[in-house]
């Protein structure tokens, strides 16, 4: 994985689609057919590659300056793995994303019949990348309502299906961009939606999310359905401890060696609040509570050399 930020227009289309279908942290058994395992992100102390057992949890590791969204109708398919997360080389500029790469997705219900739900904060690349189809073709353009009544948003998603048939003993051809898939296909070949979340409120979690829901043996209905139930998830407030906004702000703060005050403003501008712990090497006065929005920061000539939380 590398460690270079990478924003969703950077990539095309396609590429796009195929990445989202990843699964991070996921046993084998629940990937379905034509998913290669993704890379996972780097082993820094900076960066998250977990499964947990709930999207508010992985809302909550991720951090408030994006959204999750989790479906209400599932197609009567229940989730089959735990909810991988993984961010990688988050950066963050006054509490808005401004590169690095994100991901959180789950299975429901198995490779014959289920569908792969993957996100990202759509001011990101994708923390995972599996191989790509060379079958997909576009099926068209579908509206979506997301929301409660009285705050509902609409949008266009794009639906596709692996419907364009492949040379077999040949490599493969580039897909006509005129090509077009019936909706039967979606079933029969395999089906993928792509859209845009944007939460109706930015009180809580803002921020738009790129969704990607990659199915096998759903109908083109069951896809869209699925797609339309999809509700913002509240972060877990039990659970935000080194979240990955939080802990790319720490990051920030080492790498550039802000001074205290500055650290202390961007801390702030993210919903934080930062103390003191060390100075010149010396130890403060601090008191023992735990506190999950805070930093402790530790300063060498008025430079921040360590920050932790809590």
């Amino acid at each position: 994985m590398t460690s270079q930020p990478a924003t969703s227009s950077s990539k095309s289309v396609k590429a796009r689609l195929v990445a989202a279908g990843a699964v991070a942290a996921l046993t084998a058994a629940a990937i379905a057919p034509g998913l290669a395992t993704p890379a996972l992100a780097a082993a820094s102390p900076y960066d998250i590659n977990e499964s947990v057992k709930s999207w508010g949890r992985a809302a909550a590791m991720l951090g408030t300056a994006g959204s999750l969204w989790e479906p209400a109708n599932t197609a009567g398919l229940r989730r089959t793995s735990k909810v991988g997360v993984i961010s990688d080389n988050l950066v963050i500029t006054s509490g808005v994303v401004t590169g690095g790469d994100t991901f959180a997705g789950a299975t429901y219900g198995r490779p014959a019949k289920g569908f792969q739900l993957s996100e990202k904060w759509a001011e990101t690349g994708f923390a995972a990348e599996p191989a790509p189809s060379t079958s997909l073709a576009k099926v068209g353009n579908v509206k979506i309502k997301l929301g409660e009544p009285g705050t509902q948003i609409i949008l266009t998603a794009q639906v596709y299906a692996n419907c364009f048939k492949q040379p077999t003993n040949a490599n493969p051809k580039e897909v006509p961009a005129s090509y077009r898939c019936k909706k039967s296909e979606v079933l029969a070949s395999g089906g993928l939606l792509e859209m845009t979340a944007k939460p109706p409120s930015t009180m809580t979690a803002p921020g738009d999310t790129s969704i990607v829901i990659d199915s096998t043996g759903l109908t083109y209905d069951q896809l869209v359905a699925i797609a339309s139930s999809l509700t913002q998830v509240g972060p877990n407030p039990n659970a935000a401890a080194g979240s990955a906004q939080l802990r790319a702000v720490c990051r920030q703060m080492v790498t550039d060696k802000l001074t205290f005050a500055a650290a202390n403003k961007l801390a702030q501008a993210n919903g934080y609040t930062a103390r003191l712990a060390s100075v010149n090497g010396e130890s403060q006065m601090l008191t023992m509570d735990f506190r999950l929005d805070r930093m402790n920061l530790s300063t060498v000539s008025n430079a921040v050399t360590e920050c932790t939380y809590g």
